[in-house]
């Protein structure tokens, strides 16, 4: 039998109902992280893909995960819904995709992209019963894994401003001192912007523009180029 510890808040999500469906036996409780605790001190946080963009750009995103890797032995991050739905929802979708990458690369926590709750929910039922056939071996690996290292907010917060166009680690710590909070730096204008050391006023308008227009679907660059050009203008 499969067992699926399940936050009481995920009640108003379809992924509870579609595990049932799927013969789990599903417990809600208050989780104090995450979302489902599929084996013991094996924890999924589920995101559709709108909740990730508010959570990264509130910092909410960051605490979380911050919070998984202290607390669990192994954890992942479920985004639902299709990650190119990131570039109709903000035009600043590349900060979303390089928190992403962060997480899986720094913090080594998986990122799984699943279709819809349906989708998700057999995601989970999978995970959990190889968990059950091979607990053993399952956990002789967790053990020699590296402990992902504990990421600070300010960590983070350099980070997602860094992926603003040249913008690099030094002008992001000068834009967080002057205006204290990535919302802030976001909700800033042009005449702000240009106040900060090291932002011309083109560099200010180019930020203020990816930040608040809004999307239109054109040819794009890669995201190696966009880095490329951020690591010769960003200092």
């Amino acid at each position: 039998m499969v067992k699926i510890y399940v936050d009481v808040r995920e009640k108003e999500s379809d992924v509870p109902k579609y595990l049932s469906e799927l013969g789990v036996t599903v417990v809600f409780k208050q989780l104090s992280v995450g979302d489902y605790v599929i084996a013991e001190r094996v924890i999924a946080e589920r995101k559709s893909v709108s909740d990730l963009a508010k959570s990264v750009f509130d910092g909410r995103f960051f605490n979380q995960l911050s919070r998984l890797t202290r607390e669990a032995e192994r954890c992942f991050l479920i985004v639902e819904g299709g990650l190119e739905r990131l570039k109709n929802l903000t035009s600043n979708y590349r900060a979303v995709q390089a928190a992403l990458y962060y997480s899986s690369v720094i913090s080594r926590v998986p990122i799984i992209l699943t279709d819809s709750p349906r989708h998700t929910a057999e995601i989970l039922k999978y995970f959990s019963l190889k968990l059950q056939e091979a607990p053993k071996a399952l956990s002789s690996v967790s053990r020699l894994r590296n402990k992902p290292r504990d990421v600070s907010i300010a960590e983070w917060q350099i980070y997602v401003l860094s992926a603003l166009p040249g913008v690099g680690v030094k002008t992001a710590e000068k834009l967080l001192k002057r205006f204290g909070s990535v919302k802030n730096v976001f909700n800033a204008s042009i005449p702000e912007l240009i106040s900060v050391e090291g932002i011309s006023e083109d560099k200010a308008s180019l930020i203020f523009r990816v930040i608040n227009e809004l999307y239109t679907r054109k040819q794009v660059r890669s995201l190696e180029s966009f880095t490329e050009k951020n690591k010769k203008e960003g200092s």
